[in-house]
């Protein structure tokens, strides 16, 4: 058996392609991006700021796993009123050009506890056929699980790397037409993106924009594979953070994030996954929920432009929040 708690630093995914639950239980280590990584190992990036890397063997789960005890962490969440007092903000600085787009992000937390938290991992997992899943915990930054749907950059220099631009949110049971601020958000994100590829290599295939579904979710999204003439772990600290987590101008927006968030994004839009000497498959942290003590805090967001109606962006982020906690709270 193995037995973990917040205390522990691990990591538990499953392998996209076998399906197999993975585990390395180690210790977190800030990682020096200028360092050759020597053995497959995990990463996981705290948003706009550091990276960590398990020092632990990645390998197989064998045994019965049981996980208990989040440390407790006090987040601070925002109400409806106020979110949308914020996304009005943004608005008027997208309508004064200041900004042409910002993501915004709110916490919202529900009961919740359980006596072993890798049963939730294994719901998520039977639930959910794709998507990267996985359930972690940091000392420092607590339990983290998640299903992402946007990969920021898988491959090899030897095959080239994939990456893709994810943007504009509907409900899949709803029959809605894309609007003209989902193609504007959308295009944001395919403009910078082939800016970086272009500039670190060259694009050797591109899809034309079409739909990723993602849970009861549904993204444009547009497909890149291209060869880099520098290493991918340069590459990474070029792309991200991309505009469909943080907003153009990157620098405007994050400030702005800075202003008028009143949690600590943490590792929701961080990046996190696999990597060794020659293969990356790195996943930005979307759909992610972190569980403290008693209560699990589920991170959501939405683009901002001149074009957003505080309404329809509220109600998206709701939606969001269900891939998890559909999951979380089915009995």
């Amino acid at each position: 058996m193995i037995h973990l708690s917040g205390k522990d630093s691990f990591v538990i995914f499953q392998d996209a392609i076998l399906k197999k639950n993975k585990i390395a239980i180690g210790e977190w280590h800030l990682f020096d991006f200028k360092k050759k990584i020597s053995k497959p190992s995990f990463l996981c990036n705290v948003f706009n700021r550091e990276t960590y890397l398990i020092d632990g063997v990645i390998s197989n789960i064998e045994k019965e796993v049981i996980i208990e005890k989040p440390k407790l962490f006090d987040e601070k969440s925002i109400s409806k009123q106020d979110y949308k007092k914020s996304i009005e903000k943004i608005i008027s600085y997208c309508n004064e050009n200041i900004i042409e787009k910002c993501i915004l992000s709110r916490v919202i937390k529900s009961d919740f506890e359980i006596s072993n938290y890798f049963e939730v991992f294994e719901k998520l997992s039977k639930t959910y056929s794709n998507g990267f899943k996985y359930i972690l915990n940091h000392p420092k930054y607590g339990m983290w699980i998640g299903i992402s749907p946007e990969t920021l950059i898988k491959g090899n220099l030897e095959n080239g790397f994939f990456t893709h631009a994810l943007a504009g949110s509907k409900s899949k049971n709803e029959n809605l037409k894309w609007s003209e601020k989902d193609y504007q958000e959308h295009k944001y994100v395919v403009d910078f993106i082939e800016k970086k590829i272009q500039e670190n290599g060259y694009t050797t295939k591109e899809s034309k924009i079409g739909e990723k579904i993602a849970g009861d979710i549904i993204h444009l999204n547009k497909d890149f594979n291209f060869n880099l003439d520098i290493d991918y772990l340069s590459f990474v600290k070029t792309l991200h953070p991309t505009p469909a987590i943080a907003g153009i101008p990157l620098d405007k927006s994050l400030a702005i994030i800075q202003d008028l968030e009143v949690h600590n994004r943490e590792l929701y839009c961080g990046f996190l996954g696999t990597v060794d000497s020659k293969n990356c498959d790195l996943k930005v942290n979307l759909r992610c929920a972190r569980f403290s003590a008693k209560e699990v805090q589920i991170f959501v967001g939405g683009g901002i432009t001149s074009k957003s109606n505080p309404n329809d962006e509220f109600k998206e982020t709701e939606i969001k929040s269900q891939t998890l906690l559909s999951v979380i709270k089915k009995k």
